[in-house]
C-alpha cells in the first residue's frame, strides 16, 4: 500500500518550502516512511482512592483513544518527522493536532559538521530510568506513549569510527521557566557536550569484552551544572553489563504541604504543592541483560534517584487527601473546594520517576522468526513499597504489528503506586507501514 497522494503532496510541498528554492529546482527524491496507529486505552479507577471525590476535574480512570498518522521524511540535509493524531477521551469532546516532532537540517560549514532544528535528544544506557538523559528527559516505562517531541537545538557534530561527541546548544533563548514546572525542566535553555566512545572486544576487561562508553556534561540556569557517564559492556554473547551515573548542582520537585497544615491551606488548590529547591544530588543505574538462542531474556535493573519523591513525601500525600475528606460536611466548608484541592493535589503523579529507589525484573520472549513477541515486567519501589506489574504480547507480519498489554498498580496504601488513582490501564495497538 502506499500513502494517500494528497498527503504525499502535502509533506513533499513542506519539505520543499524549507529546503529553499534550489532544491525545488533539482527536485530531489524524497524518501517518506508513513505509519498509521490506532491506539485504544482502557482505564480502571481505584475503589476508595482518596483522592476519589477529585478524580472527575482530573483525567484519571477516563478511556481513551487515539489516531496517529506519521509521517518521516529525509530531503537532503533535511529530516523531517511529524504526525497528525486525532485523539478522544471519555467525557471530554474529540480533539486533533498537527505536531512536527522532529525538523532539522544537517550541513557542512567550515569543513564541521552541524545540526539545526528540532530534534530527539534523548538517551542512554538504561531501560527502566535514565540518569545521563539530562536533554529530553523521557518519561520512561509508559504503556502506549506518543512520539517524543524534540527540543529545539543547534549542535556542532562530530563522528569517527569509534569516537563521537557533539556540542549542542537547547533551547536557545529561553529562560529557566516557571518553578516547579514539569514541561519548564525540558524547556531549560542549556549547552551540553555529549561524548561516546566505543572500545572493541580485546581491548577492554583482558579482552573478554567490548564496551561502549557515554559522557555528558550540561549547563543550564535551573539545574547548574550536570556531570555523568555510563557504559554497556558486553563479556558474552549472552550477557549484557550497563551503568549510568550523573551528579547534579541542583534541582527542585514537587512536594506535598507539610503535617499539620491548617485547613486554609488544605483547602487551597494553589498551595496543594509546593516547589521545593534543593542541592547537589546524585542518579545512578545498574542492569544486566542475558539472552538466549531461543529468544528468551532476562533483565534486572536497579536504580536511584535523588530528584525523586521520597516515601515521606508520598505519606504526606496522603495523609493531606485523608486531612481534607475530614472536612466535609463541617459548616463553611464547600464540597467543591475538597475536591479541587485534592484534584491538584494528583498532579505529584506527573512527575516522570515515581520510584526514587526502584527495581524492575523483565522477562520476555522473541520468536525467532521475530513474529510473535511477549513480556513480563515487574517492578517495585523499595523506597516506599509501591510495585506495579506489567504483561504485554505482540505480533507483526509484513507492514504491520498489533500489541497488546496491561498493567496493574499496587503495593502498600501510602505509598506512589498504592496511591495511584489508577488500579489497571490496558492498552491496544495497531500499526501500519505505507
Amino acid at each position: 500500500m502506499k500513502a494517500p497522494y494528497r498527503q504525499r503532496r502535502l509533506l513533499a510541498l513542506l519539505l520543499a518550502t524549507v529546503a529553499g528554492p534550489a532544491a525545488a529546482q533539482e527536485a530531489p527524491a524524497i524518501d517518506l516512511a508513513w505509519t498509521t496507529r490506532a491506539i485504544a486505552e482502557p482505564r480502571t479507577l481505584r475503589e476508595g482512592s482518596v483522592f476519589g471525590n477529585g478524580l472527575a476535574l482530573t483525567s484519571f480512570g477516563r478511556d481513551r483513544a487515539r489516531i496517529e498518522q506519521e509521517a518521516r521524511g529525509r530531503l537532503g540535509p533535511l529530516n523531517l518527522l511529524a504526525t497528525v493524531t486525532a485523539s478522544g477521551q471519555e467525557g471530554a469532546k474529540p480533539d486533533s493536532k498537527f505536531v512536527a516532532h522532529e525538523a532539522y537540517a544537517d550541513f557542512t560549514l567550515g569543513g564541521e559538521r552541524f545540526s539545526a532544528g528540532r530534534k530527539l535528544l534523548s538517551g542512554d544506557v538504561g531501560y527502566a530510568f535514565r540518569p545521563l538523559d539530562v536533554l529530553q528527559r523521557e518519561s520512561r516505562l509508559q504503556l502506549a506513549p506518543p512520539p517524543l517531541t524534540g527540543i529545539p537545538m543547534l549542535s556542532w557534530d562530530n563522528f569517527g569510527a569509534d569516537s563521537a561527541w557533539s556540542l549542542i546548544l537547547a533551547n536557545p533563548g529561553h529562560g529557566p521557566g516557571n518553578a516547579g514546572s514539569t514541561a519548564a525542566v525540558r524547556d531549560d535553555a542549556s549547552l551540553a557536550l555529549r561524548l561516546f566512545r566505543r572500545v572493541p572486544q580485546g581491548d577492554f576487561l583482558w579482552g573478554v569484552a567490548s564496551a561502549d562508553f557515554h559522557g555528558v556534561a550540561r549547563a543550564s540556569a535551573r539545574n547548574g551544572l550536570e556531570l555523568g557517564a555510563g557504559f554497556a559492556a558486553v563479556p558474552d554473547e549472552a550477557i549484557e553489563f550497563h551503568g549510568s551515573l550523573l551528579t547534579q548542582q541542583r534541582g527542585e520537585r514537587r512536594v506535598p504541604l507539610a503535617a499539620g497544615a491548617a485547613a486554609a491551606q488544605l483547602l487551597s488548590a494553589e498551595r496543594a504543592l509546593q516547589v521545593e529547591r534543593h542541592g547537589r544530588i546524585g542518579k545512578a543505574l545498574l542492569g544486566a541483560t542475558w539472552t538466549a538462542e531461543s529468544g528468551v531474556s532476562a533483565m534486572g535493573e536497579t536504580w536511584w534517584d535523588g530528584s525523586a519523591n521520597s516515601a515521606d513525601e508520598w505519606r504526606r500525600l496522603r495523609a493531606n487527601a485523608v486531612a481534607r475528606n475530614a472536612l466535609r460536611g463541617l459548616p463553611g466548608v464547600p464540597d467543591v473546594a475538597i475536591a479541587g484541592a485534592n484534584a491538584a493535589s494528583t498532579r505529584l503523579f506527573e512527575q516522570g520517576n515515581l520510584a526514587r529507589r526502584g527495581l524492575l525484573a523483565r522477562l520476555a520472549w522473541t520468536e525467532p522468526a521475530g513474529k510473535w513477541s511477549a513480556a513480563a515486567d515487574w517492578m517495585a519501589s523499595l523506597d516506599d513499597g509501591g510495585r506495579n506489574l506489567t504483561l504485554s504480547a505482540g505480533y507483526a507480519a509484513d507492514k504491520w504489528r498489533l500489541d497488546a498489554g496491561i498493567r496493574a498498580y499496587g503495593g502498600k496504601a501510602d505509598s506512589a503506586f498504592g496511591l495511584l488513582p489508577e488500579r489497571r490501564a490496558a492498552f491496544v495497538t495497531l500499526s501500519v507501514s505505507y
